[in-house]
């Protein structure tokens, strides 16, 4: 069974003769126009469509020693790697296709799938919203954001029925969750997937254990046990209290060290550039103090939420404000993926 295309290109800029074929536009932010494939990505999809992968791998490298910012080819090497089982290389190959191409939404939305296979569902709901942003008619990336919603949702029935067993309302609600994505989901085998939507990853996720609560959890090999939601706690605090304590004492290496290299900067910008602009701030100001008041932390996996009372002073500012910070773990290491304040 065909599944429907994870990331839809306009038809006018190519003609996909497969499910396995996947393209990406050679947009440019500001043309909002697509460049005619050359011969060097042709060449690639044909062999992307006969299974030649690893060809296709030589080719795309050789040719982006020679136009190292195409961005249709490093999207397909992305897709070859995701396709072979190569999440990690695939995840870098995007996030810096969303660092040179922030208006693109389709490696937002590949990288949520991504994500989501890993079990990193927040992350894979940041992501969506930023496609969604990019593309507010971008369809799929609605269904896959619902989706994650809806895993979220289960997430926290399950936590719900682990603290009170007896909690019915809770029970009801996670199986009416984990029905309905099963229902909504094909059965049938799939020939020769590049990658899977958001739907598909939480519906195989069910198949291996379909009564069990908690199985995302269960799938990345992660029990949510006190003595680890603890520790996972804990370390994500001393990141936050390393972030404050580089912020009051302007180091300003130290304070962007703690940014992840995924960070969502605010208001469409690129990443070197948030950094390039808060590094002249922090040097700007001849003291700063930063304190972190009544810490909130919600854990999800890999992924932490931390919400507190910012206390800010300067030799020109004085603030209060509520803020919000979203880290995600790599490598045993809490960073931070997303900021808001208010």
């Amino acid at each position: 069974m065909r599944i429907k295309q994870l990331f839809p290109l306009p038809r006018a800029c190519f003609a996909c003769s497969g499910a396995a074929l996947l393209l990406l536009c050679g947009v440019l932010p500001a043309a909002g126009v697509c460049a005619a494939p050359s011969d060097d990505a042709a060449e690639v999809s044909h062999l992307m469509q006969a299974g030649q992968l690893d060809e296709a791998i030589k080719k795309i490298d050789a040719a982006l020693a020679q136009k190292p910012a195409d961005a249709r080819l490093r999207f397909n090497k992305g897709m070859i790697f995701a396709q072979q089982n190569k999440p990690t290389e695939a995840i870098a190959i995007l996030l810096k296709l969303t660092e040179d191409f922030p208006d693109l939404p389709e490696p937002y939305n590949n990288l949520a799938v991504l994500y989501a296979a890993n079990g990193q569902y927040e992350s894979a709901r940041i992501a969506l919203d930023r496609a969604i942003s990019n593309n507010p008619g971008y369809g799929t990336a609605h269904e896959n954001l619902g989706d994650v919603y809806a895993e979220l949702a289960r997430q926290s029935y399950d936590k719900a029925v682990k603290l009170d067993a007896g909690n019915a309302s809770a029970k009801a609600k996670t199986a009416a969750l984990r029905a309905n994505v099963l229902a909504a989901t094909p059965r049938a085998p799939i020939r020769q997937p590049v990658i899977q939507t958001v739907k598909n990853v939480l519906a195989s996720s069910d198949a291996s254990s379909p009564a069990a609560p908690g199985t995302a959890r269960a799938a990345i090999g992660k029990p949510p046990e006190d003595t680890a939601d603890k520790a996972d706690r804990a370390a994500v605090m001393a990141t936050i209290a390393a972030w404050a304590d580089a912020w009051s004492a302007r180091d300003v290496q130290a304070y962007l060290d703690l940014y992840g290299p995924d960070f969502i900067a605010p208001h469409g910008q690129s990443r070197a550039g948030w950094a390039a602009e808060r590094a002249s701030r922090i040097r700007s100001k001849r003291h700063i103090s930063v304190k972190v008041e009544e810490p909130a932390v919600t854990l999800a996996g890999d992924n932490a939420t931390v919400q507190f009372q910012q206390l800010f002073v300067s030799d020109k500012l004085r603030s209060t404000d509520r803020k919000t910070l979203i880290l995600i773990r790599r490598n045993g290491q809490w960073r931070i993926r997303e900021e808001r304040l208010g």
